[in-house]
């Protein structure tokens, strides 16, 4: 036989075993995902987590209105700070369950998880129209509605952050903006309504507002990423804490988170103290979020072209120093001028911190948009135990 066919035969076998090995060893990698980064489904998805937000952070924002009843009427044999437990539960509760909500968005889709939970906030606002002792409005307020709350507000920015890119800040600032809107117009419609046909027919009229309202988020809600069914990222959110620009981020979120609600929460009765009127103390809180409802657009637009990290330090910065500069000294020597000063400055502010807070994660995440709700809730956690 000749050498060179001898070799050919034996050296056949093993470069067809090396291939082999290198086929099973070296699958192909799945593409990475790359946003739309607009459309119609993915603007219509905007406007579904927009009216979510509304319904949800919105009517959380009107707090500082629910507060002052209850110190006034029907818990006026509570503490103020007992009764600030209530709204304490309720933001906890809203942000606490963020894990749970990323993996479940994960696995159903924003839509899936939407629709019940928009039921049970509303189970829990027409319950707290029946509440007239305090264990009945911590469980309806800042028990139900604040689990129905978590999984209403997280799925929109989770669905919005995975439709755009370059856009995103907009896109989430838009998004956000629904918040301010509630802040708005919750202040004000129940206050009037609580003066015009009581306590229980407001909110029953206010629950019939939020149900509508929920009809088209639910509706407008779509995920451009399929449901998996099955979360195969369900550690995705644990792993974010090895890294330490993350933990950074997170941290400064929370020392952050730490005192955000407590001025919206005692602005309408800070201003009762230095002489306004009623009417005019339930409208602090609307001008604060009226202010607001730029703060987290304008902001969100502007980190579209500068980084949103840049943007968040500077409105994280802008926050603290309304504080020192307004809210210190208008608690000493509070006039109505002042602060309604402070509502503006500091609802500007705060609102673009609230808008970047997603956009922010997918940008410490590498851009893995398809990873973002598992990680949104981790940092959704650690957020809410400030």
């Amino acid at each position: 036989m000749d050498v060179g066919q001898e070799e050919k035969q034996v050296g056949s076998p093993i470069s067809e075993t090396n291939s082999a090995s290198e086929s099973t060893e070296s699958p192909p990698e799945a593409p990475k995902y790359v946003p739309p980064n607009g459309g119609i489904r993915a603007w219509l998805c905007v406007l579904g987590g927009f009216c979510c937000q509304f319904c949800s952070f919105g009517f959380l924002n009107a707090c500082g209105i629910f507060q002052l009843y209850y110190e006034t009427d029907i818990l006026s044999n509570h503490t103020s700070s007992a009764i600030s437990w209530i709204v304490t539960i309720q933001i906890f509760l809203m942000f606490s369950l963020g894990p749970i909500v990323g993996v479940l968005v994960d696995i159903l889709g924003p839509r899936k998880l939407i629709f019940p939970a928009s039921i049970l906030a509303l189970f829990g606002i027409f319950m707290l129209s029946l509440c007239n002792k305090y264990w009945q409005i911590m469980l309806a307020q800042g028990i139900v509605y604040g689990i129905g709350a978590a999984a209403t507000f997280l799925p929109p920015l989770i669905a919005v952050g995975q439709w755009f890119s370059t856009k995103r800040g907009l896109a989430t600032g838009l998004v956000a903006s629904g918040s301010s809107l509630g802040g708005i117009i919750f202040p004000i419609v129940v206050s009037r309504l609580i003066a015009q046909v009581g306590f229980a027919s407001a909110l029953r009229w206010t629950g019939l507002l939020m149900a509508c309202v929920l009809v088209i988020g639910n509706l407008c809600i779509s995920g451009p990423i399929p449901p998996k069914g099955k979360s195969d990222r369900k550690l995705a959110g644990a792993k974010a804490f090895k890294s330490l620009a993350w933990i950074l981020y997170s941290s400064g979120c929370f020392l952050m988170m730490w005192g955000l609600f407590a001025p919206i929460n005692y602005l309408p009765l800070m201003a009762l103290k230095a002489g306004a009127s009623k009417m005019l103390s339930t409208y602090t809180i609307s001008i604060a979020n009226a202010a607001s409802f730029f703060g987290r657009i304008i902001p969100g637009a502007i980190s579209d072209r500068v980084g949103q990290l840049n943007v968040m330090i500077s409105v994280a910065f802008l926050s603290g120093i309304s504080i020192l500069a307004f809210w210190l000294p208008v608690y000493f020597h509070p006039t109505n001028a002042a602060i309604i000063a402070f509502g503006v400055v500091y609802g500007m502010a705060s609102g673009g911190f609230v808008s970047l807070m997603s956009p922010c994660v997918v940008t410490l995440c590498d851009g893995k948009s398809e990873e973002l709700g598992p990680k949104l809730g981790a940092f959704m956690f650690v957020i809410a135990i400030a």
